[in-house]
């Protein structure tokens, strides 16, 4: 994450961490191990700081910014606890999973408790606005998940329906943390309707992102489990587009390839090889910066707070130029 956001809203950062330890802290010992390992395992703190800048941008942090950030963070937090149950992933943020660590059941209820915390935080804010808009995001999440489980195997979707997908999955929560933050900011209807579409396309460009890392990423620098898109057989967008433009025959030898029932690394091996000699990888990527340039363009178009704005606007590089 780039330093100068951070240090744009570093107080307020702190002060939602302050509060998620407050949050997370149970006295049944077991409990609280359980529950208290979720900050290790969580996700870069990229949602609260969006919803932060956003405030920043065009107001001032109140409290109920920061009830509003670790509310959407233990959501977030929530969602990668169950998705690697889902995934049969063994490593997050180079740690053990909670599956592994302990077991799926208590990943799963891990997740539930967060979730409920992360309503209780947000019912602070007094505010039905960020009520609707969080169990929107929430909801728009789970229906995302279900269909990509549904177009498991379906490799040849269009484009439009990769996107209906995705859009399902990383988007919301990015949407709605910019939404609330101008909100709870005072911003009138208009700004803060662009700084949610804002939300959305960084989290459409993060999510394929996401899918070019899953197949050519580290597992020492990604510090989780790789290509389990692969292996579940999830339709991501270097294949699609692989599949889109490909040879009749190119397109039966990569559907053969990915369709084995012995499907093991080295298979995993060939097809990212025949993406990446395609240019199926670089078209993804790009594919991923337009959408990070319309993200700036909406930016551009919101007046405030110049080192806010810059905050964000680095942020929308950071998103497609990321590691992991």
């Amino acid at each position: 994450m780039p330093d100068n956001a951070r240090s744009v809203i570093a107080d307020d950062i702190a002060a939602m961490e302050m509060l998620l330890c407050r949050t997370l802290t149970n006295a049944d010992t077991f409990v609280d191990e359980v529950i208290r390992y979720s900050l290790q395992v969580g996700g870069k703190r990229l949602r609260p700081m969006l919803l932060f800048l956003a405030g920043k941008t065009v107001g001032t942090i109140a409290e109920q910014h920061i009830l509003a950030a670790a509310s959407i963070e233990l959501v977030h937090t929530a969602t990668l606890i169950h998705d690697d149950i889902l995934d049969g992933a063994s490593v997050r943020r180079h740690l053990a999973t909670f599956n592994v660590r302990w077991n799926a059941q208590i990943g799963v209820l891990a997740g539930d408790f967060l979730l409920t915390k992360a309503l209780e935080l947000i019912a602070q804010t007094d505010s039905l606005f960020a009520v609707r808009q969080l169990t929107a995001a929430c909801k728009q999440t789970c229906e995302g998940e279900l269909l990509q489980i549904g177009s498991a195997g379906g490799f040849e979707i269009s484009f439009d329906d990769y996107l209906r997908i995705i859009g399902g999955k990383t988007a919301p929560l990015l949407a709605c943390s910019a939404e609330i933050g101008a909100f709870f900011a005072d911003a009138d209807v208009s700004v803060t309707e662009k700084f949610r579409l804002f939300g959305q396309k960084i989290g459409l460009a993060f999510q394929i992102i996401d899918d070019v890392l899953d197949l050519v990423g580290k597992t020492d620098t990604a510090g989780k489990t790789l290509r389990t898109d692969l292996i579940h057989h999830k339709p991501t967008l270097p294949l699609i587009l692989y599949l889109r433009d490909a040879s009749e025959h190119e397109r039966n030898d990569m559907l053969v390839r990915i369709r084995r029932d012995d499907f093991d690394g080295q298979t995993a091996d060939e097809i990212v090889a025949h993406l990446t000699s395609a240019g199926s990888i670089a078209a993804a990527r790009k594919t991923a910066q337009q959408l990070a340039d319309e993200a700036d363009e909406l930016l551009a178009g919101i007046p405030g707070n110049a080192a806010a704005k810059q905050a964000l606007s680095d942020m929308t590089r950071f998103v497609v130029s990321r590691q992991m």
